[in-house]
């Protein structure tokens, strides 16, 4: 027998002989076994715990967790599932896996060692037969497939058998290393020896798939345990540098496997990767061995598979991140969306309680931004900031269909040529774009994420994406934070890798909110969703007697829900943290009224003094205002007294000309800058050339005869 074939454990002769069902009988040792089976569980697994009606453990070799799970009552008891492998079994395989049985051959000792645990009298071992014309074989019976997985050098690493059984077909792994019933802990490709030598691999679903390309001459592997294979589990270091084709199977968990594994080979080093294109006829579940029996053109198939736009990968170099070598000269600004609200190439979250109006105020967003022609002096107001950009828009609902989308854009005016909005529920309905992956509890992407990302990503002049609302799109449990940093950490990399912003909104839980604070610990999955994005804007109703008191200033009718209220509740970094007070109008869309709460009756001379005072503040504190750009006035007018925030920038600008032009504020130079632009009074410290300014004032030209008093 050569080596291969003795690490064969179904070829294998069992180690000994015992009589047959009068002394050990299977029903009853197993009837036995499931009589005392908490016991039985606590002494394979010392780690493992009782939860509900499953014993839980972390895995087959007893560390802590809750992977492996156990019935503990019912038909199933003693069934087992490690949600991590997909590996599955009986009372006796789970057994023969903690106590290193080679099952089927050892199945009889397994018997008697179970036995003795359970105290059942069984008859003395007899030597064994020297030949045996039948395979002594477990309760699956005999295998009617079996698959070799080698090694690059073509040495044994593990086999995988089939079952056939009345229940459907069954494949159990074995780990000829360890020699024990479970894969190995990383598992090689299928037909590795070919692999390693061919510049072009097709990866398919299955050893069955991958035998019938080979078949043709074509270089196929396949993932241990096929679309259930854990990715990470993988190693897939063989395919680095060649060129690999994905055949998935013909049914929504070959797709989704697909995703996830295109997405892994993507970040492997100078890998392409193309996808076969199933044709559309072919029944579900369609592969690469019924390719074959149909006569389908197979060559033809694989020469047509698409080439795939790569997913930005993002790789950590420490060498690159050198902060002295790195951060020379003055900062880059931050870009924003929606000025000290929303900023570019970030992923932020709106929440909001159920009917408040959210969906409307994004819509409306989209489609000013691409309606917008980049004069800044006349940027429309959105969610209390002044509007920095102008493109392309695209607006993803999960709830409202193309009437109420159709309505919604006609009462906002015009609609843009830049906007793209996305109704699901006329587009198919709404499908999940994040998922547990297939074969384990972790969470991945799915095909109709790959799908949507790889349009946005050939959008040029992409400044928006909105997802509205995140809950129907995901299939994840957002209130595990696991899964809520996995969707940010998945909208950031889509963010960095189109430069756009990216939004998302979510509902409040059910629970009364009215004041910032309130609302951001309303938000559901606030640890996880609130950590992960850089921003979060909340909208919230007030209390009904500070909503009557809006109304009255307003002079306004009080109606229910008429007053709304917003702002940001988390941000990283500088923001506008104002909260702005919405009406609604009768469309139902939510209008910004801020600036009318905020009117301060005084006239014009007195806000210049405020002005001219805020300014003369800011120099001495060393952040002095520029009159336009990143930190103009109107670009910081959150930083202004009360009644000079709400100014429109055209208002404030032309505020401080007239300062200027009067001789109430200078304009200094700074060292290194031939260009005069930092505001300061005459007798400022910046003025007089103090601190990092090497130059005085410049005197404006025209200045006026009388400064103001």
């Amino acid at each position: 027998m050569n080596a291969v074939s003795f690490l064969d454990f179904n070829d294998a002769a069992p180690q000994g002989w015992v009589p047959p069902a009068a002394s050990l009988d299977r029903e009853a040792i197993l009837s036995r076994a499931k009589m005392q089976l908490e016991p039985l569980l606590q002494m394979l697994f010392p780690h493992g715990k009782r939860l509900g009606r499953e014993f839980v453990v972390g895995n087959l070799q007893g560390e802590p967790g809750d992977s492996l799970c156990v019935a503990l009552d019912g038909p199933r008891a003693g069934m087992w599932i490690d949600h991590a492998t997909g590996e599955s079994g009986d009372l006796f395989a789970l057994w023969a896996a903690v106590r290193g049985y080679v099952l089927p051959g050892a199945f009889a000792e397994l018997l008697g060692d179970m036995a003795d645990w359970l105290a059942m009298s069984r008859a003395p071992r007899q030597p064994m037969a020297t030949s045996s014309s039948q395979p002594v074989v477990d309760e699956l019976g005999p295998h009617t497939a079996k698959w070799d997985y080698l090694d690059a050098e073509g040495r044994l690493v593990a086999c995988v058998y089939r079952y056939d059984t009345p229940s459907g077909k069954q494949y159990r792994p074995w780990d000829a290393q360890r020699r024990k019933m479970s894969a190995p802990e990383i598992r090689p490709l299928y037909n590795l020896p070919r692999v390693v030598s061919a510049d072009t691999v097709v990866l398919v679903e299955g050893e069955k798939c991958a035998d019938a390309l080979q078949s043709l001459g074509v270089v196929a592997t396949t993932a241990m345990g096929g679309a259930n294979a854990p990715v990470l589990k993988t190693d897939w270091s063989p395919l680095t540098g060649k060129a690999v084709i994905v055949w998935p199977d013909h049914d929504d968990a070959g797709a989704q496997y697909a995703d996830t594994v295109i997405a892994h080979l993507q970040t492997l080093a100078g890998t392409s990767v193309r996808r076969v294109s199933i044709p559309q006829d072919k029944p579900a579940k369609w592969d690469a061995a019924d390719a074959l029996a149909d006569g389908t053109d197979v060559a033809a198939l694989i020469a047509a598979a698409q080439p795939l736009v790569a997913t930005p990968s993002y790789h950590w170099n420490l060498s690159d991140w050198i902060a002295c070598e790195r951060f020379v000269g003055p900062p880059v600004a931050r870009q924003w969306l929606v000025e000290g609200i929303f900023p570019m190439a970030q992923t932020s979250l709106i929440a909001a309680a159920g009917g408040v109006g959210k969906s409307f105020l994004l819509l409306a967003l989209a489609r000013e931004i691409a309606a917008f022609e980049g004069d800044r002096l006349n940027a429309p107001l959105c969610f209390g900031g002044a509007l920095n950009v102008a493109g392309t828009a695209v607006y993803v609902t999960a709830e409202d269909d193309a009437i109420e989308m159709h309505n919604r854009l006609l009462s906002l005016g015009p609609i843009p040529p830049n906007l793209v909005t996305l109704p699901l529920p006329d587009a198919g309905g709404a499908k999940p774009l994040f998922a547990p992956e297939s074969g384990s509890r972790n969470p991945g992407t799915t095909v109709y994420w790959t799908q949507l990302t790889q349009q946005l990503l050939r959008i040029s002049q992409l400044r928006l994406i909105v997802l509205d609302p995140l809950q129907p799109l995901c299939a994840l449990d957002l209130n595990v934070p696991e899964n809520a940093q996995f969707v940010c950490s998945q909208l950031s990399a889509l963010a960095a890798a189109t430069g756009a912003a990216v939004i998302v909104s979510h509902h409040f839980a059910k629970r009364e909110a009215s004041t910032p604070e309130q609302a951001r610990e309303a938000i559901r999955g606030t640890g996880g969703l609130v950590d992960g994005v850089r921003c979060v804007y909340a909208i919230w109703l007030p209390k009904e007697d500070h909503a009557k008191s809006i109304c009255e200033k307003l002079s306004l009718n009080y109606q229910r829900n008429l007053v709304v209220q917003g702002g940001v509740v988390k941000a990283n970094g500088r923001a506008n943290l104002q909260v702005s007070t919405y009406i609604r109008s009768d469309s139902g869309l939510l209008v910004d009224q801020s600036y009318r709460l905020r009117h301060d009756p005084l006239d014009h001379a007195s806000l210049l003094l405020q002005l001219r005072a805020a300014i003369a503040h800011a120099a001495l504190e060393g952040f002095p205002y520029t009159k336009t750009a990143g930190n103009g006035v109107y670009e910081r007018r959150f930083e202004l007294p009360e009644p000079l925030n709400g100014l429109s920038k055209h208002r404030l600008v032309s505020m401080v000309d007239e300062l200027l032009q009067g001789g109430q504020l200078v304009q200094a130079v700074a060292e290194g800058s031939k260009v005069a632009k930092w505001l300061d009074v005459p007798t400022g410290p910046l003025a007089q050339g103090d601190g990092d300014f090497e130059e005085g004032h410049l005197t404006p030209a025209h200045a006026l005869q009388e400064p103001l008093q």
